[in-house]
């Protein structure tokens, strides 16, 4: 008996809710082992299906599923505390489903690691290297990664190794190659820690901000360069107020009233700066 052809075209349909009941109860079933949700001071954390049994139970839905996933890590970054490490298994899981799926693996370094935990970034690189084997053409994923090392660590390696990677993929800006040529010129394998620090980063994030279309990319590298001009502009004000002055300026504004600074309101808006009478230490922060 054939069907009717109004019936024939719901099939599809059928079968996509089908498939997201027995996902969602695969989680439920699996989330009775240990409760899915913890919920405190807004933060939420989640045990996911492991990303060794995912890709068995999609039934060939695969890049439907990792779409699903990459929504609920996208709506559940603003209620995770940054600390937990759950969160990375809903980039584990995607690279499982669809390891050619650039975006969550740029995002996932970009975004994820906080604070400077260098456990967190370790982690993170251990499932971008799926996606510099599954993209062999992607020079972001492992530029990112060198980028994210060296604000991190400022140490010659692994940022020169990633940077290796990015810069022997075809096609590549200029920039890639420039900042891979800058560190291997350099040769210094211990921790790097001059006052080229911050112009060594900020070639790195230029590049990142001069070629995405993303506006979320745009807008965490172009805090960085914002941070990046407080941070050169409080340097020689500070060294030039001192000069003058033969003692530390308190505020932002001891500096300004005597142009040795011209800090944008905007950038004002954004960031807190403290300054250390004692010693000419600050501290800028983004509100």
């Amino acid at each position: 008996m054939k069907l009717p052809m109004y019936l024939k075209s719901k099939i599809p349909g059928v079968i996509i809710i089908a498939l997201v009941v027995l996902i969602v109860f695969f989680q439920w079933k699996h989330d009775q082992a240990s409760p899915p949700f913890s919920i405190k001071l807004k933060a939420v954390t989640r045990d996911l299906l492991p990303s060794d049994i995912v890709p068995h139970i999609t039934f060939g839905f695969t890049h439907f599923i990792a779409d699903l996933y990459w929504i609920r890590a996208v709506q559940d970054f603003t209620v995770w505390d940054g600390q937990d490490i759950y969160y990375l298994n809903y980039f584990k899981n995607i690279a499982a489903l669809d390891p050619t799926f650039e975006y969550p693996y740029l995002f996932n370094i970009l975004i994820v690691p906080r604070n400077k935990d260098i456990i967190m970034l370790h982690a993170v690189a251990e499932i971008a290297a799926k996606g510099i084997e599954a993209i062999p053409n992607s020079w972001k994923i492992p530029f990112y990664l060198a980028t994210q090392y060296y604000i991190f660590t400022k140490s010659y390696q692994p940022t020169e190794h990633y940077l290796s990677i990015a810069a022997a993929i075809k096609g590549a800006p200029d920039g890639v190659y420039l900042n891979y040529a800058t560190f291997v010129a350099k040769k210094v394998p211990q921790p790097i820690r001059t006052a080229e620090d911050y112009v060594t980063a900020m070639n790195l994030v230029k590049v990142i901000y001069n070629n995405t279309d993303n506006e979320t990319i745009k807008k965490m590298t172009r805090k960085g360069l914002e941070e990046h001009a407080i941070n050169q502009m409080l340097q020689k004000g500070i060294v030039a107020y001192v000069e003058k002055y033969k003692r530390y300026p308190k505020t932002v504004e001891e500096m300004r009233v005597v142009n040795f600074i011209s800090l944008p309101q905007e950038l004002l808006n954004n960031f807190d700066i403290e300054i250390s009478a004692k010693d000419g230490s600050y501290k800028v922060t983004e509100k």
